[in-house]
This record gives C-alpha cells, sequence and structure tokens, in this order.
C-alpha cells in the first residue's frame, strides 16, 4: 500500500513537470491576446507596465485613457505639444524616440504602439522581439476599435467606456439639433484645392454634426488635388481652414475667380478652432470639432457658453486639467 502511495506521488509530480502544464497553463489563461488593427495576433504574457507611443495620435489617446504613468517613450517633437505640457509635464522628460527601432529597444517596452503608415517597421521589431501593435485610426469606426486595443493593452477598460459614453451623449446632442441641409468643404492646411474625402477620417467631423460633405464626390484617402472648375462646381456653402493653413481667408475672398462661390458672397470660410491641440486629428478631441460646427449651424439651440462649456469640461474630464477660457474662440 506504501509504495503504491509513493508511485502516485510521483507520477504527479512527473505530470506537474510536463510542458504546457500547471504553473505555464495558468500564466497562459492569464495572458492578453489581441489582434492589431493589421489582423496581427498579438500574445502579451505579462501585465503590461512600459510602453511606448511612436505617434501623437496614440499619445493623445493614451493620455485620455490614463495610460500616463505607463510610458516609457514617445514620439518626436513632442516638446511642441502643449496639451502635453498641461496634461503632465513629466512626459516631456521621456525619451522622443518615435519610429526609431534602436532607441525604442533601449527603452525595453512591453509593447508599442504604432501607426499603420508604419508597418514597414514590423520585421525589425519582430527580430528584437518587441510587441508591436499596429493601429489604424483611418475612420470613425477604426478609431473606436483602435480606442478599445490600447485599453484592453493597457487594463484600461472602463476609461475607454467612460470615453465613449461621453462620444455617445455629445452625440445625442447633436442629433437633437436636427439634420442641416448645408454641404461643407473642409480644406487642407496647404491649398484650398485639396479637401477633405468621404474616405478620410476628418470627415467624422461632418458625419457627426450632420452636414453633407460638399467634395462626397472626390474619391482619394488623402487630401486629392482638385482643379478651380471642380471647386466651382461644388460651390460649397460653407468652407472650413485650418488654424494653421499656408493662405488666408482674405486669399480667398479676394480671388476674382472665386467671386462666383456663394462662399465669398455669404462670406462663409471659417478657420477651425485649434485649442492646445488639432481637433482635426483622430484623437479623443475631435468630438469638439463637431460641437464647435453645431454651435456655428446652430447658435440659438447650441449657444456658444454651451460649447464653450463642453470643451472645458472635456479637457478636465479626460486630461485633468483646467481649461484657461480665454483660448477657446468661436
Amino acid at each position: 500500500m506504501k509504495k503504491r502511495i509513493i508511485s502516485i506521488v510521483c507520477l504527479f509530480l512527473l505530470i506537474s513537470l510536463l510542458p504546457g502544464c500547471s504553473s505555464d497553463k495558468e500564466e497562459e489563461s492569464d495572458a492578453i491576446i489581441v489582434n492589431d488593427q493589421l489582423g496581427r495576433q498579438i500574445t502579451i504574457k505579462d501585465q503590461v507596465k512600459r510602453v511606448v507611443s511612436t505617434s501623437y495620435i496614440t499619445t493623445s489617446t493614451c493620455l485620455a485613457l490614463g495610460v500616463s504613468d505607463q510610458l516609457v517613450g514617445i514620439e518626436k517633437k513632442a516638446s511642441s505639444r502643449s496639451i502635453y505640457q498641461k496634461t503632465d509635464p513629466d512626459l516631456l522628460e521621456l525619451p522622443q524616440v518615435g519610429c526609431d527601432v534602436s532607441l525604442i529597444a533601449k527603452t525595453a517596452p512591453d509593447v508599442v504602439f504604432m501607426m499603420k503608415e508604419n508597418k514597414n517597421l514590423i520585421e525589425d521589431f519582430e527580430e528584437r522581439h518587441i510587441k508591436v501593435i499596429v493601429v489604424d485610426p483611418s475612420s470613425e469606426k477604426k478609431y473606436d476599435a483602435m480606442v478599445s486595443l490600447i485599453a484592453k493593452v493597457c487594463g484600461k477598460q472602463n476609461n475607454a467606456k467612460k470615453l465613449k459614453n461621453y462620444y455617445s451623449t455629445k452625440k445625442s446632442k447633436m442629433n437633437s439639433l436636427g439634420t442641416s441641409n448645408k454641404h461643407v468643404y473642409i480644406a487642407s492646411k496647404q491649398s484650398i484645392y485639396r479637401p477633405v474625402t468621404p474616405s478620410m477620417f476628418q470627415s467624422t467631423i461632418l458625419d457627426m454634426a450632420h452636414v453633407k460633405n460638399a467634395a462626397g464626390s472626390i474619391k482619394g484617402v488623402y487630401y486629392p488635388t482638385i482643379a478651380l472648375e471642380t471647386l466651382l462646381t461644388l460651390n460649397p456653402d460653407m468652407v472650413i481652414m485650418p488654424r494653421n493653413a499656408s493662405y488666408s481667408k482674405d486669399s480667398i475672398y479676394n480671388y476674382e475667380f472665386f467671386s462666383s462661390l456663394d462662399i465669398v458672397k455669404n462670406k462663409k470660410i471659417y478657420i477651425m478652432p485649434e485649442v492646445v491641440e488639432s481637433w482635426m486629428d483622430p484623437v479623443p478631441s475631435h468630438i469638439l470639432a463637431s460641437l464647435w460646427l453645431s454651435y456655428v449651424l446652430h447658435p440659438h439651440d447650441y449657444t456658444y457658453e454651451n460649447y464653450k462649456k463642453d470643451v472645458i469640461d472635456f479637457y478636465k474630464e479626460f486630461y485633468g486639467f483646467n481649461l484657461d477660457e480665454t483660448l477657446i474662440t468661436k
């Protein structure tokens, strides 16, 4: 009987030492498994504590999700981002590594968030055994997926839920204002002849404000160039310019070939506000661009004071700082 008990104990010990059993199985069950936005399956066995963000888009999203303490490296030229100074000045002390694989390796990251445009670097990361997750916020749906992806990897699902609930609430507010029949044209900072097309993320700003994209018939995924004749044919009701555009409103108003355009006759060219960051990028604050446009379209139902309060509350809620209201422009 004693020999039998010893044999059974030895058998259990042997089984526990086999690959894939006992503690190894427990580790696998606790692993985070995600598909990035290229469809690559990524398995992360341990809790993510060290994150590198290679782009302003992913860094700003990380901040809104409360991932600041996990960041160990960020994009280059980060010092130009005033929102970082206001949210967490310590961010500017982090290595500004961009997509430099050698510099990123020195930060010993658990995971790296990288934009789809840099997917050619995946092999370099894999050779160094660095987990890289590719994101692609090129549409509203893909942007939402990026937020969920970053939140899951970094253990911030509750914060992602809070952000998405905020979007839902503000979209309901804009829905209540009704649909406008205005055809709105968003121009690039380089040229009035390079519009936002329906295939671009920035068209989301128009969709949420319930206006039509005046360049809805134009194909292209990144500010395609159109001819003067095409712009005259489109004849938008409104034009929105970025604040840092290389041209001015007066250059459009005073150009003789634009004299037949409604935007010139009715003085309907607007400059998109840029409060501590660009609202036209796929970052959490893009909802503020739609709220601003809703204010422009429905100033009696959604007043400037309401719009201003929404901007202040947004940055307090998701970035943790009190915004100077004098920075908010009409």
